[in-house]
């Protein structure tokens, strides 16, 4: 094991890991794909129904207001947040590029530190040729061998329907016709909660459960749904008057148009029942931390990869772009009861690389490698001093970019999705849809250097990003200051030097 007498970035306001107690805390790291930062009830939104979650924040954790993930697509933003590094510093920026063997990560470090990782989930984070290879990275890859089936499928939509271009399935119901739901988050979640309660070995565990939902299609169980009240929702972001082609095409090719206004509130009351399933998969897990007696020497960590629009703009599922739909997610961390913190909600900048900065502070670990994210351990136990000036996100291609095309959308079948959305992005990708962004409390910068679409929003006066202002003269003051951001941003983020260094008398 590697220590640090003074981890770097603690607060001295913090009493932190206690090295006399006999091991290390064990850490459930719980990770939803495409779960919006705003479906919390804690935070205020009266359409969400999050009990355990909520809880969570008033037993002992903290909810992340503006938490943001560094990519709007799910395999860069896990490249990025698993390892401290922002997409661009090893080429982690599209869906077939995944972390290699060599490359430093959580898991690496905490497999070195003698922790026994479980991972129960999906991938999109290392580069596998088979599912053996998945023990390179863990100690136990749970494969559940019967996904818990109950429900039956939603009746089918025709392709001819518009609700189906946009990603819509519909409510599983109790009583159907046809073979019942596979559903692999929830046996994954089962397993995890099992492996908890009989693990008996004296190392600490890691339990890593990256779920599928909400990840669209829009489909839910129907004991969910019912727990939505539609009238609970908030307003869906309106379509601004001039925006990105990319998102117009996609609108057209979608059909977005012919959505009257009570469909897409149906999507959206199906997406909350969604995170609501999310939040009693999550309840499983706890009640399990709980009936093992682990609960207080447990670091819970709730995060996701990235948002949804959920019908804003008039939009489904997800696009390269930078709106706080997609950027914005839910970040809740729950330290070890031997950190002596302070539960609430936090509303300054962090970002979802300081999820392994914050363990590696946390237990005392020296990683071993370079990486640019912040700990949280100080803002954790009470310390409310801003930890970033800002917060970046990147996505897209350069032109012509061929290694960046995802070449499974080649082979979709007729009506499908991806396909479509494919019809229109692949185009794009030609041109170069290289976009980085940069936010702060007040203003979004948006650059585009290919397409020549920038963009700057207001966020106190335009919260929702409907009205850009990137060629209005009253805010070229303001233009300077997010572009000098930016070029700090990469100047200071642009590679990382490997500790080992290399002899020159050879």
């Amino acid at each position: 094991m590697i220590r640090l007498k003074q981890p770097v970035g603690r607060s001295n306001i913090c009493t932190v890991w206690n090295k006399q107690m006999s091991k290390l805390p064990n850490i459930v790291i719980f990770n939803p794909d495409s779960y919006r930062g705003d479906v919390l009830g804690h935070l205020g939104n009266a359409g969400a129904v999050t009990p355990n979650l909520d809880r969570l924040v008033r037993e002992g954790g903290v909810s992340y207001a503006n938490a943001f993930a560094q990519n709007p697509a799910c395999t860069p933003s896990r490249c990025s947040f698993m390892t401290g590094w922002y997409p661009h510093v090893h080429g982690h920026r599209s869906m077939r590029y995944m972390l290699q063997d060599h490359e430093p990560n959580l898991f690496s470090v905490l497999r070195r530190e003698d922790y026994h990782v479980w991972w129960g989930g999906k991938n999109d984070l290392f580069a596998l040729k088979n599912k053996e290879d998945y023990l390179k990275h863990c100690d136990t890859k749970y494969h559940p061998e019967k996904p818990y089936k109950e429900y039956y499928p939603p009746p089918k939509i025709s392709p001819q329907d518009p609700r189906h271009s946009v990603f819509y399935r519909g409510v599983m119901p109790k009583q159907g016709k046809g073979e019942k739901v596979s559903d692999r988050d929830y046996g994954n979640t089962l397993g995890a909660a099992d492996f908890i309660t009989s693990y008996s070995a004296e190392n600490p565990f890691c339990v890593y459960l990256p779920l599928s939902w909400p990840h669209p299609s829009y489909r839910v169980e129907e004991d969910f749904y019912h727990m939505i009240d539609p009238d609970n929702l908030p307003p869906r972001r309106p379509v601004p008057e001039n925006d990105f082609s990319m998102l117009d095409d996609l609108r057209g090719i979608y059909r977005s148009e012919e959505i009257s206004e009570d469909d897409w509130k149906e999507i959206r009351r199906v997406y909350y029942g969604m995170c609501t399933k999310i939040d009693s998969l999550f309840g499983k897990v706890v009640a399990a931390l709980k009936k093992k007696g682990e609960y207080d020497n447990t670091l819970i960590i709730f995060l996701s990869d990235h948002g949804d629009f959920t019908g804003d703009y008039s939009l489904p599922e997800k696009a390269g772009t930078f709106h706080d739909s997609l950027l914005r997610v839910p970040f809740i961390v729950k330290p070890p009861a031997s950190v002596v913190a302070q539960p609430g909600i936090r509303t300054h900048l962090t970002e979802l690389i300081d999820m392994p900065a914050t363990i590696y502070d946390l237990l005392g670990i020296e990683p071993g490698y370079d990486h640019m994210g912040r700990s949280l351990v100080g803002s954790l136990c009470g310390d409310n001093s801003e930890i970033r000036q800002a917060v970046f996100a990147e996505h897209g291609s350069r032109e012509k970019e061929n290694a960046y095309k995802n070449s499974e959308v080649f082979n979709r079948p007729p009506h499908d999705f991806y396909g479509l959305k494919f019809e229109v992005v692949l185009k794009y990708q030609d041109v170069g849809t290289y976009g980085v962004s940069v936010r702060n409390h007040k203003y979004k910068y948006v650059r585009r250097p290919y397409f020549k679409w920038d963009e700057l929003y207001d966020l106190e006066s335009d919260p929702g990003e409907l009205h850009n202002l990137i060629k209005n003269p009253e805010y070229s003051e303001v233009n300077k200051q997010m572009e000098n951001l930016l070029l700090n941003y990469f100047m200071t983020t642009a590679d990382v030097l490997p500790y080992q260094q290399d002899p020159r008398n050879v």
